[in-house]
């Protein structure tokens, strides 16, 4: 369902508007290199009111190399929909040609995306400024890694008293698993149930109520600034806790777990820098490795017929 959140508002924010009324065989190469462009130098829409009559929007800095990064990262996303879209047309026969949008290529070297780590000191200040109920809301996050859509669908049965952890039962690829807690994160579990209905949610907000996606926004960025932070988003808060597993010299495949990924492949491209023995394991375990250093019966004959010379 996000996914197809995620597509129908790029068509309706980005789509629509600019190309809506055009016939497809009127899409040139030119008109829509122009509209990719246009995108990545178009202020940022921002969250805004449903009741108000007009988005509310940011300029961007495009000078600033990550600002640009990541609108163009926003522009390619966005072609790749409108591709998919133009390329299902043209293999039902719809439109005749497919030239103009396949020689448009994505704009390169976008997704090398910077990602932020609090470290141990700057974590306790973040939680040290968190009031109410947000304060368990941050540290169950930097506690177990998990999404913020995983945390908010929490219930106090999934926490484990016997056995320490805490069961997310359904996460961004579908896959259930048990997040093993440290003493500190039982212990603020242990604190949450306590004297709770099974089925009732594991974090509330202070009226009681499940969080929902904006309701913690406005208090994480006045904790973040009270903590002299630079602003980070609540999920970098999932970065802080593989990076911490990472430095502790825990193996990749034991975060890939934690975090919920099929595999080590994220895990790899985010935290392998992180472990300083990493780079060099890999190498000495799968580099050729020979003895180059042994003196060969030729070069002994020749470094003796040389001394005999001499």
């Amino acid at each position: 369902m996000k996914a197809i959140y995620d597509a129908r508002s790029r068509a309706r924010v980005h789509v629509l508007p600019k190309l809506g009324t055009l016939r497809v065989a009127d899409l040139t190469l030119e008109r829509l290199r122009r509209w990719r462009d246009a995108m990545v130098s178009a202020p940022k829409r921002v969250r805004t009111s449903r009741l108000a009559t007009k988005a509310n929007v940011r300029e961007v800095d495009v000078s600033d190399p990550e600002a640009l990064r990541r609108r163009r990262d926003t522009a390619n996303r966005t072609l790749t929909l409108l591709k998919a879209a133009l390329n299902w047309a043209y293999t039902h026969q719809l439109v005749a040609s497919d030239h103009a949008w396949r020689l448009l290529k994505p704009f390169r070297d976008t997704g090398a995306a910077r990602v932020r780590f609090l470290d141990a000191a700057e974590q306790q200040r973040l939680l040290n400024t968190c009031d109410g109920e947000l304060r368990h809301l941050v540290g169950a996050a930097l506690m177990t890694g998990a999404r913020f859509g995983e945390l908010a669908r929490l219930t106090v049965r999934d926490f484990d008293r016997t056995g320490g952890t805490v069961f997310v039962e359904r996460s961004k690829n579908g896959r259930a698993r048990h997040i093993p807690l440290t003493p500190g994160g039982a212990a603020l579990f242990e604190r949450l149930v306590a004297g709770r209905s099974p089925k009732a949610p594991l974090l509330t907000r202070d009226n009681g109520e499940a969080w929902k996606p904006a309701q913690y926004q406005r208090g994480f960025k006045g904790a973040l600034e009270r903590a002299k932070l630079e602003s980070i988003t609540l999920h970098e808060l999932r970065h802080s806790y593989a990076s911490a597993m990472v430095r502790n010299g825990a193996p990749l495949l034991v975060v890939a777990e934690a975090l919920g990924h099929s595999g080590t492949r994220m895990v790899e491209k985010h935290y392998a820098h992180l472990a300083p023995s990493y780079v060099a394991e890999t190498i000495r375990r799968t580099a050729p490795d020979l003895d180059v250093a042994a003196t060969s019966v030729v070069s002994l004959a020749r470094l003796t017929t040389a001394r005999a010379g001499a």
